[in-house]
């Protein structure tokens, strides 16, 4: 099974279904992005990645980790309008460079699922976070 970044909204989207695939974003080498998106003079996607304390310490105990105790980081949301200066940067330079990053045509579907859940949480004015799925 491969892994997934997925958006995770602070309340739930009325009348939206916030899924996204993810799969090809998670997929991708994050030196490879972090390096575009500093290019492109924006958060890398992976800036926007977090998680609840307690449903990492329970992965972790799945995962035979060790305990880390209060040292976990706290849970943090972000405003959609920040989440979408990135995917639209990105969008933007991978039209015009596809080369830029490998997978760029399903990395680019992803991106496009990502602006229309950050699109409608923007509206709603509803806080997100990215959290990944392995």
């Amino acid at each position: 099974m491969s892994a997934a970044i997925y958006i995770v909204p602070e309340k739930p989207l009325a009348g939206i279904d916030d899924f996204v695939n993810g799969k090809a974003v998670a997929s991708v080498d994050e030196v490879e992005l972090d390096e575009l998106c500093k290019r492109l003079k924006v958060k890398s996607l992976w800036a926007f990645v977090s998680q609840d304390p307690g449903d990492f310490a329970d992965l972790l105990e799945e995962g035979d980790m060790p305990d880390l105790g209060d040292s976990l980081p706290d849970e943090q949301w972000f405003n959609a309008e920040d989440g979408l200066k990135t995917v639209r940067a990105l969008q933007g330079h991978l039209v015009t460079e596809p080369r830029a990053l490998s997978n760029s045509t399903d990395f680019l579907e992803d991106l496009q699922e990502y602006e229309w859940v950050l699109n409608a949480l923007a509206e709603q004015e509803i806080r997100w976070h990215f959290e990944v799925d392995f």
